[in-house]
């Protein structure tokens, strides 16, 4: 069983590539951010003043990632909630995520980490025996935060996602062959 972790900007296509090792390999989908968004919302903050759109509200009514696009403040929420919970504890989210690859692999589930974002997050998976994918998708902007300043060198594997959604697929189901065979031809890609 192989755990993999997933690293790339925004919009690169993580949970793209998540979705499709799920759907396909078997692998439960786990995120770092899934105990930040659980703790987000039971403090549901309004995230629309003109229409006091709650934040339960918006992600009820539009899912996340459209939240996060649509609601600028959401986005600001989590990453500033993250921060300052990681300011006392640096491990905390990591720890909760943890958790629940262990629930998984016990299970005999392997899991995927769709949103790898932190150096001490690459250094527990690889701890941990995960294979550290880099999804780059060419013409995606920098966002300006912490959460965005990984690169490729701390994956063990780059896919260029430039192509078609069919196109990414045969690259996951690559690198995930490779992965499970234990014979990834690259160990930090620059």
């Amino acid at each position: 069983m192989q755990n993999i972790g997933i690293i790339g900007r925004a919009r690169s296509g993580k949970d793209t590539a998540g979705q499709w090792l799920v759907e396909n390999r078997e692998y439960r989908r786990i995120g770092f951010a899934d105990p930040l968004k659980e703790a987000a919302l039971k403090l549901d903050p309004i995230v629309c003043a003109q229409s006091h759109y709650s934040l339960s509200m918006v992600v009820r009514g539009d899912g996340w990632e459209r939240a996060k696009d649509e609601f600028p403040e959401v986005r600001r929420i989590l990453q500033e909630l993250g921060a300052a919970v990681r300011a006392i504890d640096e491990d905390f989210w990591l720890r909760a995520a943890m958790k629940r690859v262990l629930e998984a692999n016990e299970a005999g589930i392997p899991v995927v980490i769709t949103d790898v974002r932190y150096p001490n997050e690459v250094d527990s998976l690889h701890r941990a025996g995960f294979a550290l994918l880099y999804l780059h998708r060419p013409g995606t902007p920098q966002l300006d935060h912490e959460s965005e300043r990984l690169g490729p060198a701390a994956a063990d594997h780059l896919i260029c996602n430039d192509r078609s959604i069919r196109d990414l697929h045969d690259e996951l189901a690559l690198f995930h062959d490779r992965a499970t065979r234990g014979a990834l031809l690259t160990t930090g890609v620059a």
